[in-house]
């Protein structure tokens, strides 16, 4: 189960989907509720399909979007009916089954309601907690563009370097294809460029490095993305930068290695 369908399960509640929907307000707890008033709504499903061999291909994606609003009516019988309800002295008992493709319809404090918390009252955390647990993260740096004295393997010698000491600050690197097994897939990708090498002139060079993971929003978890959580930059117009090309690479790696021990420690 995906993290989006495990927090829809646990903060949301089923309701019968693309029909009528049969509301419980003013229920109190069933074994002591003395009255109940129930209200109707009507929902509208709409599934669109976006990409190429739709509907059902590998790169076909489904989307759905919902439109709801209050039922009014007289004609209750027939409502309870749809429901499977018989006669009106089950109306303040427990509410039948949804329908096993009832969409996932949240309350709007539901979220603290099933947390025991409001995420959005959390205080924010310090910068380098995002760091904190970090054991495994994807990154590549053989398809580094090699700047000039550097020869074809410059990208790949870096990769080394870094694999290896994050092995030794006990991070692991996993390739692409298992980063969907790690949680929040982070992601350490880093960027060099560098101007023209023939302008000795006016040669620079620059280096930007972020970690991104997946994040869910505060005001809304069902919305989950992946954000640069931690990040570093030089190159050549740093003020405390001294050596090479790969030298300023290098110095994201100390920063990043850094940053996590001083997370980890606390």
């Amino acid at each position: 189960m995906s993290a989006r369908k495990a927090i829809g399960a646990r903060v949301c509640a089923f309701f019968v989907g693309v029909a009528l929907l049969l509301g419980n307000i003013g229920h109190a707890d069933t074994s002591s509720a003395t009255a109940a008033k129930d209200r109707f709504w009507i929902l509208w499903e709409r599934v669109s399909f976006v990409g190429s061999h739709c509907p059902g291909g590998a790169q076909c994606q489904e989307r759905r979007s919902f439109s709801s609003r209050p039922l009014d009516t007289s004609n209750t019988g027939f409502i309870y009916r749809l429901f499977g309800v018989q006669n009106s002295g089950q109306q303040a008992g427990a509410l039948p089954r949804d329908h096993p493709d009832a969409p996932v319809i949240c309350q709007k404090n539901q979220a603290a309601l099933s947390l025991g918390f409001d995420p959005r009252a959390l205080p924010r955390s310090e910068k380098g907690e995002v760091l904190r647990g970090v054991k495994q993260l994807h990154l590549d740096l053989t398809t580094l563009k090699p700047p000039p004295g550097f020869d074809a393997t410059f990208g790949s010698r870096l990769h080394k370097a870094y694999v290896g000491r994050l092995r030794e600050a006990g991070i692991r690197v996993v390739p692409k294809d298992q980063l969907h097994l790690v949680p929040g897939q982070p992601t350490l990708n880093l960027y060099f460029s560098f101007s023209d090498p023939d302008d000795l002139c006016k040669y620079e060079y620059s280096v930007f490095a972020s970690l991104s993971q997946e994040v869910l929003l505060t005001r809304d978890l069902r919305i989950k993305v992946a954000a640069g959580v931690w990040s570093y930059s030089t190159g050549s117009t740093a003020r405390d930068h001294q050596g090479t090309e790969a030298d300023a690479i290098l110095r994201v790696l100390e920063a990043f290695v850094r940053d996590h021990q001083q997370a980890n420690a606390r």
